[in-house]
């Protein structure tokens, strides 16, 4: 694992007490529900082209995963920079699927690269740039905040250190940064596993938080994007389903044999646990 190279930036204090660090990771409302889902996500089609491009996707492998998962300084990362990653993205009102993203690179660089213990400077310099890497791979580029906008704390960090940050990001990505979220299969597994018209909207917004309770599981957000988007629906519709209903519900799903029941059964009981 290669260590982060040396940024000049000096912390004012090596605690933090301002008011995401009172909180615990994963309360709130997060971003803007209507920019969430995909723009052809009920489109059988277009499905079958993000399954295509998730299985191309790299996931962390099982050590890697361990690793952090069994790591205690990269779990106080993890939950330092979605809280950061959370609280901000409430104030640009950035969509979930943006936050998600976030995250997504957030591991990926952990897996890839480590930050000293101690060095909380760059675990905020990290969690800057992961998000504003993943609102820039929005569609509307306008909407996007510049870097000076980004609150850094007490940390004396600058729009050129992001920016340098970004592009060892980038870099260690080779620039490929486009992945797919859970969000992109939400309409798509709400039309299917809702049947009851009327609540159609509720268990929408409701999958959206049941997906966002993932961040706090690194081994439950490993899983397939669709996965996750298929349980998190699943749990919203039915907190009580048993392994043969489960069954029933994806053997009924008009794409076959792109979900494993095992990997779908796991996520579903994970997710009632993080989300009573």
């Amino acid at each position: 694992m290669e260590q982060l190279p040396v940024f000049r930036i000096l912390p004012i204090r090596d605690d933090e007490d301002d008011e995401e660090m009172q909180q615990e990771n994963g309360g709130g409302d997060d971003g803007d529900d209507d920019n969430d889902d995909g723009p052809d996500g009920d489109d059988v089609n277009y499905i079958r082209i993000l399954i295509g491009r998730e299985l191309a996707t790299d996931r962390l492998n099982d050590q890697e995963v361990e690793g952090l998962v069994n790591d205690n300084w990269n779990q106080q990362i993890r939950t330092r920079a979605i809280r950061y990653i959370r609280r901000t993205g409430r104030i640009f009102q950035f969509s979930r699927r943006t936050l998600y993203r976030s995250v997504i690179y957030l591991d990926r660089f952990l897996a890839y690269r480590g930050i000293a213990n101690g060095q909380l400077w760059a675990v905020r310099l990290i969690a800057v740039a992961c998000l504003s890497l993943s609102a820039k791979m929005n569609d509307n580029i306008d909407d996007v905040p510049p870097l000076s906008d980004y609150p850094v704390g007490a940390y004396n960090i600058n729009v050129n250190a992001i920016k340098r940050m970004e592009i060892l990001v980038l870099v260690d990505f080779n620039w490929n940064m486009n992945c797919v979220t859970p969000f992109d299969f939400r309409i798509f597994f709400v039309s299917r596993f809702c049947r009851d018209v009327t609540r159609l909207d509720i268990t929408r917004i409701t999958t959206a938080r049941i997906i966002m309770s993932a961040l706090r599981d690194l081994r439950l957000m490993n899983q397939r994007p669709s996965v996750i988007a298929a349980a998190a629906t699943l749990v919203a519709v039915n907190r009580n389903f048993t392994i043969q209903e489960l069954v029933i519900e994806i053997n009924a799903l008009p794409i076959s044999g792109f979900l494993q029941i095992a990997d779908v059964s796991y996520c579903y009981n994970r997710m009632l646990e993080l989300n009573n």
